[in-house]
């Protein structure tokens, strides 16, 4: 999203999100049944996250509505645990959709999850800049090029299908609009409730 490019422009997209109280505050820690907790408990081990005794806010929040959070949670973890996209390839499509649809929470949480799946510093910075940044593979400009298209005229074009089905099967093909589908609209549910960022992620200006 090009009002986005710029770190300037970064900083005031946070502020919008995060400038204001959220407008759907968390469940205070009291209000937490039994059962929100041990489905916490369950998501870290179901995520391969260590059990710390503490539940991220925006986790707090969407637990006011726990069908809703469990649904969303259960095709989080098929596409991560379960799907046919390599670590690396689902990042690149994560994190270019948080960026386009500039999501704070989510484009400085999978910035840190991205690096650990092999997703470069630099090539993060790059993300930024999108499909025609110099650098890119064929395949992996692919994959950002059709985040793009996804997210503006809602249909891969032609063009990027046929690259993209060189290295990807039908599984994969099927999956990748999905993907971003899930992500975009979390994006747009944590952007709307303005879900506050943890002390650890900068939002937009994180690199």
């Amino acid at each position: 999203m090009k009002v986005l490019a710029g770190a300037p422009s970064a900083a005031a997209r946070d502020a919008e999100i995060n400038g204001a109280p959220p407008r759907i505050e968390p469940l205070a820690e009291h209000e937490l049944s039994f059962d929100a907790l041990e489905y916490c408990r369950n998501l870290r081990l179901a995520m391969g996250v260590p059990e710390n005794g503490q539940i991220p806010e925006v986790t707090a929040t969407m637990l006011r509505h726990p069908v809703l959070n469990e649904a969303q949670t259960d095709v989080g973890i098929m596409l991560n645990a379960k799907g046919t996209l390599s670590n690396r390839e689902r990042e690149l499509a994560v994190l270019r959709q948080a960026w386009v649809t500039g999501s704070p929470y989510e484009w400085g949480e999978h910035v840190d999850i991205g690096k650990r799946l092999g997703v470069t510093a630099e090539e993060v910075e790059r993300l930024t800049h999108g499909a025609d940044a110099p650098g890119w593979s064929r395949h992996d400009a692919a994959i950002l090029r059709g985040v793009d298209e996804l997210l503006s005229r809602y249909r891969i074009s032609d063009e990027t299908w046929a690259v993209l089905a060189e290295s990807w099967d039908d599984k994969q093909l099927l999956e990748f609009p999905i993907l971003v589908g899930v992500y975009a609209a979390t994006a747009m549910q944590q952007n709307s409730i303005g879900a506050r960022l943890r002390p650890s992620n900068p939002g937009l200006t994180h690199r």
